[in-house]
C-alpha cells in the first residue's frame, strides 16, 4: 500500500477537544455495531502512536518546529491551540561536583535500594497463609504482597 502522508492528510486530525471525543465515541460505536474490527483498530492506533513518536523524536523536525515557533514569540495562540516555548526535561549531573556527602548519600541509597529489592523478592515467596519471622525479640507474621494486574492486548509492530 502506498500511503502518502502529507500536511494536508494530517489536517484530518485538526479537531477540537469535543470533535476528538466524538471521534473516539464513533470508533467504539463502530466496533460495537460490528462495522469495525477491534484488532485492526488497535493496530491502526498503535501504528499512529509509533508515527507520532518517530516524528516527535526526529531532531530535524524538532528544529524546524522550534524555528517556526520562535517567529511567534515565547507563547502564542494559533490554529485553536496554545503554544509555548520553554525548557523541558531539565537534568543536573552531579558527578563532577566532587561532593563527598553526595557520594556517601548515593552509596547509601544504592545499598538500601538493593536491600529493599531483596526484601521484596523474599516477600513474594511468602505463602498466602503468612510466615512467622523474628524481629528482634518479637515474632511477627508477614504476608505476601497483594498482586493486581490488568489484562491487555499488546502489539509488536513489524
Amino acid at each position: 500500500m502506498n500511503l502518502e502522508l502529507t500536511p494536508s492528510t494530517l489536517q484530518l486530525f485538526h479537531t477540537t477537544k469535543e470533535q476528538r471525543q466524538e471521534f473516539v465515541h464513533n470508533i467504539v460505536q463502530s466496533i460495537e455495531n460490528g462495522e469495525a474490527d477491534a484488532i485492526k483498530v488497535h493496530l491502526f492506533i498503535k501504528s499512529m502512536e509509533d508515527l507520532v513518536k518517530r516524528v516527535n523524536d526526529d531532531a530535524t523536525y524538532k528544529q524546524y518546529l522550534l524555528d517556526a515557533a520562535e517567529k511567534n514569540g515565547k507563547k502564542f495562540t494559533a490554529f485553536n491551540a496554545e503554544f509555548s516555548i520553554r525548557e523541558v526535561g531539565v537534568k543536573y549531573d552531579y558527578s563532577q561536583c566532587n561532593d563527598p556527602e553526595i557520594e556517601e548519600l548515593e552509596y547509601q541509597i544504592n545499598q538500601l535500594t538493593e536491600k529493599l529489592k531483596g526484601r521484596y523478592k523474599f516477600l513474594q515467596t511468602v505463602p498466602p497463609s503468612g510466615m512467622d519471622i523474628r524481629v528482634g525479640d518479637e515474632m511477627v507474621t508477614v504476608y505476601p504482597p497483594s498482586k493486581s494486574s490488568t489484562t491487555s492486548v499488546t502489539v509488536t509492530l513489524k
